[in-house]
């Protein structure tokens, strides 16, 4: 509320909401990119872990971030045949 009430127009108002926003949302991104880079599968099954995957997916596109369908892929088969490489 701070931001809106000291500012002198809307205009100041909403420059001033947008920059709270704006740093939050690069905060989430990072956030949310490290995530998805450093996702293991431990002890999730494969489904719980390709929706794990789909979920950090889903919330980078609500904040505008579009993760590419082969980065998706890459990072769940990469966990996955890392796996597989270890048991045989």
């Amino acid at each position: 509320m701070r931001y809106i009430l000291d500012a002198k127009s809307p205009d100041e108002a909403w420059g001033n909401m947008k920059k709270v926003f704006a740093a939050s949302t690069t905060a989430r991104k990072l956030h949310l990119q490290q995530e998805l880079n450093n996702a293991r599968q431990k002890d999730l099954y494969v489904t719980d872990y390709t929706i794990w995957i789909k979920d950090i997916c889903d919330s980078l596109a609500s904040i505008y971030v579009i993760v590419e369908e082969d980065e998706t892929v890459q990072v769940c088969l990469g966990e996955l045949a890392s796996k597989l490489c270890r048991r045989s």
